[in-house]
């Protein structure tokens, strides 16, 4: 009776120990995958008309085309309660993180449509594109974003698929200032 209780708690011992291994020794997300995941969220968010959560890791100290953090969530609900948005895709997103700072730009499709429909169909009528340009820090551990310009992207002048990806990169951030080390 004794044997096989201790086999079994035997396999339940090895079993605990390697999941505590797999966990100890996977890699954290790079900065990068973590931005990109709080995009992702963000535009789940808005689609599944979870207001807060969409805006979630917008810092309280944002500011960008003229509005602060409180403004940016009322945007977002008078756009997603209204319906201009049933779906919000993110087609394509380049991120520069320098230290405690990032800058990412991201191409954006809303659509009043749902997924699927190949978007040709849709724009201009059923779904806009819109290029947005991030500022991002670091706060107590996590990536909010501080900042933020948007502007629609057309398809107009030769604006193809070329010229969307040429003009994504953001201003280059700022080096670093250097650490002082007691001597200038």
């Amino acid at each position: 009776m004794r044997r096989p209780l201790l086999v079994v708690a035997f396999l339940v011992l090895a079993a605990f120990g390697a999941f505590l291994a797999v966990r100890l020794l996977r890699q954290p997300p790079s900065d990068e995958e973590q931005i990109r995941t709080l995009l992702v969220d963000a535009a789940r968010a808005a689609e599944e008309k979870r207001i807060g959560d969409a805006v979630r890791d917008v810092s309280e100290r944002f500011h960008g085309e003229g509005l602060d953090r409180r403004e940016v969530k009322q945007l977002v609900a008078a756009h997603v309660l209204r319906g201009t948005w049933v779906s919000v895709t993110i087609a394509g997103t380049k991120i520069d993180v320098r230290g405690e700072l990032a800058r990412a730009a991201s191409d954006v499709v809303l659509s009043r449509s749902g997924r699927g429909t190949p978007l040709a169909e849709l724009v201009p009528k059923q779904a806009s594109i819109h290029r947005f340009l991030l500022d991002l820090a670091r706060e107590e551990g996590r990536w909010k974003v501080v900042g933020a310009r948007w502007r629609p992207v057309t398809l107009e002048g030769g604006g193809g698929a070329g010229a969307a990806r040429e003009t994504l990169s953001p201003a280059p951030l700022p080096d670093p200032p250097p650490a002082s080390g007691g001597r200038e």
